[in-house]
């Protein structure tokens, strides 16, 4: 009988038939069996191909970033402050739209798990039938063999003694023979039970499956936390105009492009091979799980089909009616050794054996309920709906999740490294520095430009200045009349030839002291010209001057 409330039907689902109408091609590109087979190298290599699709993605795609890096990394053109925002904008809805795809990775990652454990549960029942076949064999076994043997020894032995009625002795003694070989054969049939399944150890298996599958869900969950952690963290960095920041996460997130291309190229092959495998779970379980059982017995019980005896059965079978012969033994000297025999040790021995006898008959009972194939194919079928509709659905949209990440990792790089290379700081040619990568200050906002650097990196000294008006006076004197020259050189020649040349005292030197402020950059003025009590101030109409008037 099934358990209660399970079908035992099974069709495959919709999901599972679409993935194995993929076409399973060989490096030929020639169509192969598509019927799940791990042990061909025919089938492994349409596989391989499938999941290499999103590999030769992964390629192409680093190859493109690579082409686009190499072309614009000398790229010093600057940009309006415009693209700045629309980088800005751009950068956070696709920074958005990931963590949207990072978290559908995360709900299949953790719906995978739930169909896994429903699926290990299942097996775990299925696991409790085949130890109750290895105990109920076990326990007949025993009750017709060792715990049978010192009764029959003392029966035999009361047996021997003399008595009157040779037929009714007689009659005794084939009972007494029935019994002992029924027993035997009792014992034969529990130990044909149980030879089989004593090499299967499905406790063991759930186990480590319970374990692999933990480490797996552990091992998801981290890898797409990663990935929701990058997508946060470029957001983040968006948000606070962190250049370093930037710099940093474009490399993690050409890491995580390359994991989720990776992941797809993996998740691809798994998937078109788990829909391969349900078509006819009973079938790849049957031929290709390390059971170490017949691959009858195993189809047997898996898909239930009743055209053929199962070998399991045949035994069970044989097992009782071995025992209801030793019954009617047993009950044919408990009616006529006690009238024939005095012994005392009789009635010990008979009681031994009916109780044996009833032991072996409830063993038969458990081994009646545990080998029907029914109740077997009941916990199968919910262990592969587990797997094939909910496992086979959440494996898929975790393809479909990292496909979508490796897309939008893609265009989070293109748009990171872009920003990095047009609005990286930098010195422009006229000495100005850029705007910050998304600045929000107004466009038009001004600084006052750095003085220009002197030649030789040191303020000119107080002789130098002496020098810097002597050639202005010169100049002055070649483009003056001869007689002005007299008059203007006498004074001026004088005080340059004693050493106690004056700036800024008398008005002849007031054209000097301009070449001297226009050498010094314009923004000081050398001695003190007359100020009538008052000092001179900038004026307030005086700008700030730009970068490009200082060259």
């Amino acid at each position: 009988m099934g358990a209660a409330g399970v079908s035992d039907e099974y069709s495959p689902p919709r999901l599972a038939r679409l993935l194995h109408a993929l076409p399973h091609i060989n490096v030929t590109l020639h169509r192969v069996n598509d019927t799940f087979a791990p042990n061909s190298p025919i089938y492994l290599e349409s596989l391989g191909i499938l999941g290499s699709i999103p590999g030769a993605w992964l390629i192409l795609t680093l190859t493109v970033l690579l082409i686009y890096l190499l072309t614009r990394c000398c790229d010093r053109k600057q940009r309006p402050p415009r693209s700045i925002t629309a980088l800005k904008i751009t950068l956070m809805i696709l920074s958005v739209l990931c963590c949207g795809a990072i978290g559908v990775g995360l709900f299949g990652n953790d719906d995978l798990h739930n169909a896994m454990l429903q699926s290990i549960q299942a097996g775990n029942q299925l696991a409790a039938l085949v130890n109750t076949v290895k105990n109920q064999s076990s326990i007949l076994e025993e009750a017709m063999g060792s715990r049978a043997r010192a009764p029959l020894a003392r029966l035999a032995d009361a047996l021997d003694a003399p008595v009157a009625n040779q037929t009714a002795l007689g009659t005794l003694l084939r009972a007494l023979s029935a019994l002992r070989n029924n027993a035997s054969a009792a014992v034969s049939a529990a130990d044909n039970l149980r030879r089989p399944l004593a090499a299967l150890n499905l406790d063991v298996f759930m186990k480590r499956l319970w374990v692999w599958e933990a480490a797996r869900w552990a091992g998801g969950m981290a890898g797409w936390c990663c990935g929701g952690a990058v997508c946060v963290a470029l957001l983040a960095a968006a948000a606070r105009r962190s250049r370093r920041a930037l710099l940093l996460l474009c490399v993690c997130a050409l890491g995580a492009l390359v994991a989720c291309w990776a992941a797809g190229a993996a998740l691809a092959a798994g998937a078109v091979a788990a829909a391969d495998a349900c078509q006819d779970p009973a079938r790849a379980l049957a031929l290709h799980a390390p059971h170490g059982l017949p691959v009858d017995m195993v189809h047997y019980y898996l898909s239930c089909k009743v055209s053929r005896e199962n070998v399991l059965t045949a035994e069970l079978r044989n097992a009782q009616r071995a025992v209801v012969a030793v019954r009617q033994a047993l009950a044919v000297l408990s009616r006529g050794a006690p009238q024939l025999f005095n012994d005392p040790g009789l009635q010990p021995a008979l009681g031994a054996l009916g109780a044996g006898t009833g032991e072996a008959e409830r063993a038969l009972v458990s081994l009646s309920g545990a080998l029907e194939c029914r109740m077997a194919r009941a916990y199968f079928v919910a262990a592969a709906r587990a797997a094939c509709d909910g496992g086979l659905q959440a494996l898929s949209l975790q393809l479909l999740a990292a496909i979508v990440a490796g897309f939008l990792f893609t265009a989070i790089v293109l748009v990171d490294s872009h920003a990095w290379i047009y609005i990286n700081p930098k010195r422009s040619v006229s000495g100005e520095e850029q705007a910050p990568f998304l600045s929000t200050g107004s466009a038009g906002s001004r600084t006052l430009p750095r003085p220009a650097p002197f030649p030789n990196g040191k303020p000119p000294s107080y002789s130098a200045a002496v020098q810097l008006m002597d050639l202005a006076d010169r100049d002055r004197e070649r483009e003056r009349p001869s007689d002005e020259y007299t008059n203007v050189r006498g004074p001026v020649g004088r005080s340059r030839m004693s050493g106690s040349a004056t700036l800024g005292r008398a008005a002849g030197t007031a054209p000097a002291l301009g070449a001297l402020g226009g050498a010094l950059g314009g923004s000081h003025t050398l001695g003190r010209p007359p100020h009538n009590g008052k000092y001179a101030t900038l004026s307030k109409q005086c700008k700030t001057l730009e970068s490009n008037d200082f060259y």
